[in-house]
Order: C-alpha cells, then sequence, then structure tokens
C-alpha cells in the first residue's frame, strides 16, 4: 500500500524548514523511484522499519535493511526500490525550506546520503506523530509541523552513523559529528565499538581518524566530556559525588575521582566546595 498526506504551505516563510509531504510505503513488490530530481530547497528523507530494499548511488548499490535510511538533497538523482521478495516498510517525508543547508552540511552535497539509526523505533514514532499532524490543517498544528520536522532533522543529523564509503573530503566532518554524539550522549555507555559503527568505520581505523581529527583518542575525548558533565552537576545539584560519577558515565566512583583529579587538579568534592561553601553531600 502507499499512503500519504500533503501539507498546505504556511503564510509564514521564515521556517528553517517545513513538511511539504509524508508517506507511509509498505507490502509494495513493485515500488520504484528511477531518475527522480527534486528542484531547490526540497529534499526527501527516507526511513526504512521493516523489510529490504535497496538504492544505487554514483558508486554503488547498497542493501537497505530496518534502521536504515537515506536522504536526497535537490540535485541528486533518486534511484531505490523495494525487494521484490521481502518488500520494504518505508516512512517518507519530503520537506523543503532555506534553513536546511547550513543544518545538513555535507551531508547534502556530493551523493546521497545513507545512514543508519540504532534507535530507529524512536524516530519512527516522531514521524508517526508528524503523520498524524499532516491530518490538521487547524492554525495551531503550523508551528507544531515545524517543530517536529526539525526535530527529527536533528535527531538524524546527531544519531544516524554512515553507510557511505567515507571519502577524504567528508573524514574530517564525520569524526566532529562523532565527537558531538559523544558529547550529547556522555552519560551512556558508549564503548569504541559502537562509537565505531557510528561513524560507519573499522574500530582501529575510526580510532586513528578520530585522534587525528580531534587532536586525542576517542575514550579519552569521552572522558573528557563525562568531567565537564560531572563539573556541571557538582554545581547545580546536592546529589552525592558516587551519584554523580554513575550519572555522568562512570561505571567506578573510584575511577571518576581519579580522572577528575587530573582534570581539574583537585578532587569532585574540592571543587564543589569551591562554589557551595563546603557544605554539600560528599
Amino acid at each position: 500500500m502507499y499512503e500519504a498526506r500533503y501539507v498546505a504551505k504556511p503564510d509564514f516563510d521564515r521556517f528553517p524548514g517545513y513538511p511539504i509531504a509524508i508517506g507511509h510505503i509498505f507490502e509494495e513488490t513493485g515500488h520504484l523511484v528511477n531518475g527522480t530530481l527534486y528542484p531547490p530547497l526540497m529534499y526527501n528523507l527516507h526511513l526504512v522499519v521493516r523489510g529490504r530494499g535497496w538504492l544505487k548511488t554514483e558508486n554503488e548499490t547498497l542493501e537497505l535493511l530496518p534502521g536504515t535510511g537515506f536522504l536526497c538533497s535537490p540535485h541528486q538523482v533518486q534511484r531505490f526500490g523495494s525487494d521484490s521478495r521481502e518488500p520494504w516498510e518505508v516512512w517518507w517525508i519530503l520537506f523543503g525550506g532555506e534553513g536546511l543547508q547550513a543544518m545538513f552540511g555535507d551531508k547534502s552535497m556530493g551523493d546521497v546520503w545513507v545512514f543508519s539509526f540504532e534507535e530507529h523505533e524512536r524516530l519512527e514514532g516522531l514521524i508517526r506523530e508528524l503523520w498524524r499532524l499532516a491530518g490538521l490543517s487547524s492554525v495551531p498544528s503550523v508551528p507544531k509541523k515545524a517543530a517536529l520536522l526539525y526535530e527529527i532533522i536533528a535527531e538524524v543529523m546527531l544519531g544516524a552513523g554512515d553507510l557511505n564509503a567515507p571519502s577524504t573530503r567528508s573524514l574530517e566532518q564525520n569524526m566532529r559529528r562523532t565527537a558531538e554524539y559523544m558529547r550529547t550522549n556522555c552519560s551512556k555507555r558508549l564503548p569504541l565499538g559502537k562509537l565505531a559503527a557510528f561513524s560507519g568505520l573499522s574500530p582501529a581505523y575510526f580510532s586513528r581518524s578520530f585522534h587525528e581529527a580531534m587532536g586525542v583518542p576517542p575514550l579519552v575525548y569521552l572522558n573528557e566530556q563525562r568531567i565537564e558533565l560531572s563539573k556541571q552537576m557538582l554545581i547545580t545539584t546536592t546529589k552525592p559525588v558516587k551519584q554523580i560519577a554513575l550519572e555522568a558515565g562512570f561505571a567506578k566512583p573510584s575511577y571518576f575521582i581519579e580522572r577528575f583529579r587530573l582534570a581539574a587538579g583537585m578532587t569532585p568534592t574540592a571543587y564543589r566546595a569551591g562554589f557551595t561553601g563546603g557544605n554539600a553531600e560528599v
């Protein structure tokens, strides 16, 4: 089946981006797009949630499985389709806006950007909510549609890993995007293998490339972000140091205290005392 909802263009034209249409495709063995090219300022985002499909780039043909997707930008020819034996279920969003180029950066240049998304159930939930809003024509729904589209794009940019073969030109941008992902998720468990998968590289190549781009190894950078998070918590909360260590992403409070002392030149308790007068819990 092929379902689509179209969204009327709002009179207010200052949104960085706004949905034009959203669709849901499933059980369509013959679904095929071959050669479509969109006009300037128009983008097409797909997320595969079940089944299989494929996408042809300038360099290769990629198999698309659940948790993968792709972004087609205005100048890129679109060639993709569903697997005939295991047809995909896919959500797509057609959208436009003058403020989107800055968000996508190098992802909208060159070839179609193909990505993987580990927590695709959450992303699918956001898309389903946009589907619901697309069925409303009320004025209050207009800013909600724009805001939700922005959230979906931000989720993809921060949480997706590249599936395209990385080029030298984009490798540094890939590392910086991975560093931003590490900064915003530093309280979570992020082993080297998971970070490498996010970047679309092997662990050894990722570790070397990250060090070259950021000046420090990935796990050193991750600890730095956790220390910065713990500093904020020490100043703004009265939580015990042991609890802060765990919430900042450190498995062992003793290791946290050791790394904190090396980074700040003092213990977490002493650091907190400088802001609280020494009355906070240890």
